[in-house]
């Protein structure tokens, strides 16, 4: 009887004990999901979802630029596909690169992003969209000094917690744009902006929300080179880019501190392009090399309880391929899109789509 009574009692401190162990684990894994789940604690995620995003578009605009400051009549190599329209002066109106047309000039246009991480422990996707306004002012030297704005929005599944990111925020950035020759074409940017970051996740049962603000700092500077070979045009592209992400700390709604984070990301990136214009269409093809010399790792992390470690692939080169047109109806109405997707990285996917409309006024 005795040595039952002691079976039982063994049995239930054992399976106590057990019980303890598994929420214990639980807990954890709880607290780990939280944790990841905020953007600032794992560079990979940040970079991945929202840093290299706004390198593109960046990137986007400084190409733009030196389109801009080489006439803006044709399509060049890495830049947006818009068109400028003049503002009135003295009665003149017309696209910004007719002669005799006023140097005050306006722009716009519109990119998504569909983006995702595929490192495991932090899988996540889903989209970001920017729209680009801009105005700009041609000095008599041909030198073009202007300021962009975008506003950002992103909406981001964090699959691996089951939570989302999203965030709503502005860059305003100063360019300049200085024609060498007739071919060759200087650009520079530099990007102040700040977004809000909201983020939400479920933990035993109850929502846990976070916001913060992402203070960043863009930089480009670029060369740009165009060739006009009859209807063809030629055109390469070298620039330098960097991107600072700066996530400031903040609390979560379980009072749990959430220390800041930062993204710091330069790039190199090289790129040519081939444009042919039929009448008022011209379609283009584009191909671009990105190199990261500058990216903070993300580091390896636990997949199971039985304390199991993966390595992040931290790619630093990718390939980036566009193709796109632009079309022009009754000499009054003018657009374009564009669509690119990068290659290269095992862990990174990101397709652009870039769309602009506009009419001389």
């Amino acid at each position: 009887m005795n040595s039952k009574k002691l079976f039982l009692a063994t049995s239930a401190v054992a399976m106590a004990a057990c019980s303890a162990t598994a929420m214990a684990q639980s807990s954890a894994s709880t607290t780990a999901k939280i944790k990841n789940s905020q953007p600032g604690s794992n560079p990979g995620l940040q970079a991945g979802v929202l840093t290299v995003t706004t390198a593109n578009n960046a990137a986007n605009l400084a190409g733009a630029i030196g389109s801009i400051a080489l006439g803006g009549n044709g399509v060049v190599a890495g830049g947006l596909n818009m068109k400028r329209f003049a503002l009135a002066n003295n009665g003149k109106t017309g696209a910004a690169a007719a002669p005799g047309g006023s140097p005050w000039n306006v722009w716009g246009a519109a990119s998504r992003s569909n983006v995702a991480y595929n490192f495991t422990p932090l899988q996540s996707s889903g989209k970001v969209e920017v729209f680009l306004a801009g105005v700009d002012y041609t000095l008599d030297n041909n030198m073009v000094i202007g300021l962009a704005v975008a506003r950002d929005d992103s909406d981001i599944d964090l699959t691996f917690s089951g939570g989302k990111l999203s965030g709503k925020g502005y860059t305003f950035s100063p360019y300049l744009g200085v024609p060498i020759n007739k071919n060759l074409a200087f650009d520079a940017t530099l990007g102040f902006g700040r977004s809000d970051i909201d983020t939400q996740v479920t933990g035993n049962g109850v929502a846990i929300t976070g916001r913060t603000k992402n203070d960043r700092t863009i930089g480009t500077l670029g060369l740009t080179y165009r060739e006009n070979i009859g209807a063809l045009t030629l055109s390469a592209r070298g620039a330098y880019i960097n991107v600072n992400d700066k996530l400031g700390a903040y609390v979560l709604s379980n009072r749990t501190l959430v220390a800041d984070g930062k993204v710091d990301l330069s790039q190199v990136r090289l790129t040519g392009q081939a444009a042919y214009t039929i009448d008022a269409f011209t379609p283009y093809v584009s191909l671009t090399y990105v190199n990261d010399i500058k990216r903070p790792d993300q580091a390896a992390m636990q997949v199971n309880s039985s304390g199991s470690f993966i390595s992040a692939a931290n790619d630093r080169d990718a390939w980036t391929v566009g193709l796109g047109f632009r079309f022009m109806i009754d000499r009054s109405v003018y657009g374009g899109f564009q669509y690119s997707k990068e290659n290269g990285r095992s862990e990174v996917k990101n397709e652009n789509y870039q769309f602009n409309v506009g009419a001389r006024f």
